[in-house]
């Protein structure tokens, strides 16, 4: 079991049952804050330990999920494919401490951060931690602090481009983010920012783009900004920045949006660059639940996903359920002392949807996973039965034949043993071959789960 973070956990007051169920009443904000200061400080201690965990077997079809945690279901269902699923450690990022550079600037801004936690959300986080247990321990689940690498930095940097930063990425890509690219601006309205419903020109400006949900860089303000004095031999400038209640002339706003797209193109490719070099270096296959994201890595790199990847695909985006009903610490405990049966009924699975992978409607792919899973549950099952049944009514025969046999030995003084024992050894030997030949069902993985 991945005993580093639970290790931690078990010795917390944050899992104590009694202490969740009334909310931790009994525990100050301040105790609570402490706890999550030691948790990091523990985690970061140990990060090289957990990296090592996660990427012992190189070989495992592992999948990493950088930004949204899995739904419990859909990660009990992958257990029927996967060896491994990694996932951002959600208590590490609750514990990240504020950035006081960045928070300051954003109430300047209008925009005044919340620095206290939710005990609502903060409980939700330890239950998802409890429900995982048995996951962790099966070694199929790894938590992992991913959130560590994408903190913003303390210094606010201020850039500056002649080509507003178009030439940063290649153009195609960047047309690509110009092309997809939703805009809202924004009213200060006090300590509030509200929506301008048909993008009026203003100071704020919110960049997004169509079926995205990467968290990156999205946020702009348009700030006067007025030089105080400047010194030559330091090449350092002292100089002012204000947020006016003013709207822009439209050149200026023009000009400020379109350099806001480019500098939120660049921040979106840096996240995706970021996370897909975070799983190479976990050993993971990258996932992302962004269709966007999907069609840059696609349409722009001529990415060819392979087998492994378009039945994790199919997994995350279609009901592939096998006995749904089936306790998850069975389930655990037969993947990991059938690991070979577990091999050939994965084998099967990518055989069985290998034809689905340049089928465009989903309707037919739902029809085909469910003629798969009937081929898989139903009829493979049935022929194990049926074998079954065969192999303990042989195995039956042969063990009354070799008891008779037993039986005359004695009568004879041993003359009949020498048949005895190959009366039973053929009954053995019998058994063997059946057996055998019942593991080597693709479905026999799933007969064992069942059973």
């Amino acid at each position: 079991m991945s005993q580093i973070i639970y290790n931690f956990l078990k010795e917390s007051f944050l899992y104590d049952n009694k202490l969740i169920e009334k909310e931790y009443s009994s525990i100050t904000d301040i105790e609570i804050k402490n706890e999550f200061k030691k948790y990091r400080e523990y985690i970061l201690k140990n990060i090289s330990k957990l990296h090592d965990e996660i990427t012992l077997y190189a070989n495992q079809i592992k999948i990493f999920n950088v930004d949204k945690l899995i739904d419990f279901t859909k990660i009990r269902q992958m257990s029927f494919y996967l060896d491994q699923v990694i996932v951002s450690d959600p208590l590490f990022k609750v514990c990240t401490p504020s950035n006081l550079h960045q928070d300051i600037f954003s109430e300047y801004l209008g925009v005044t951060k919340d620095n206290s936690f939710s005990r609502k959300e903060l409980i939700k986080v330890i239950k998802n931690f409890k429900d995982s247990e048995i996951l962790v321990e099966a070694t199929y689940l790894k938590f992992f602090p991913t959130s560590y690498f994408f903190e913003p930095k303390s210094e606010i940097p201020l850039l500056y481009s002649e080509t507003q930063f178009y030439d940063v990425l290649p153009s195609n890509i960047m047309d690509l983010y110009h092309k997809n690219t939703k805009l809202r601006t924004f009213k200060k309205n006090g300590l509030y920012l509200t929506v301008n419903k048909n993008f009026e020109r203003d100071r704020t400006l919110e960049v997004l783009f169509q079926n995205d949900d990467t968290i990156f860089q999205n946020m702009y303000n348009l700030l006067e900004q007025k030089i105080i004095s400047y010194d030559e031999k330091t090449n350092t400038a002292e100089f002012a920045m204000s947020l006016p209640d003013t709207i822009p002339t439209k050149e200026s706003f023009d000009s400020w949006v379109n350099q806001s797209i480019n500098q939120s193109a660049i921040s979106h490719f840096k996240k995706i660059s970021l996370d897909i070099n975070l799983s190479t270096k976990l050993k993971a296959q990258y996932i992302t639940t962004s269709s966007f994201v999907d069609k840059i890595l696609k349409n722009q790199f001529n990415l060819k996903p392979d087998i492994k990847s378009n039945v994790t695909n199919l997994m995350l985006n279609f009901d592939l359920n096998f006995f749904e009903d089936i306790d998850i610490k069975n389930l655990m405990a037969i993947r990991k002392n059938d690991g070979e049966e577990f091999e050939v009924f994965r084998r099967e699975l990518e055989k069985q949807l290998r034809d689905i992978k340049n089928e465009k409607d989903s309707s037919i792919i739902q029809s085909k996973i469910q003629d798969v899973k009937h081929e898989l549950e139903e009829v493979q099952i049935a022929a194990i039965n049926s074998k079954m049944k065969k192999m303990k009514k042989k195995a039956s025969i042969d063990f009354v034949i070799g008891t008779a046999g037993l039986g005359a030995s004695f009568a004879t003084g041993g003359i009949s043993t020498f048949a005895t024992l190959v009366s039973l050894f053929n009954g053995y030997k019998t058994y063997n071959e059946y057996q055998d030949d019942v593991k080597e069902n693709p479905s026999y993985f799933l007969w064992k789960i069942k059973n």
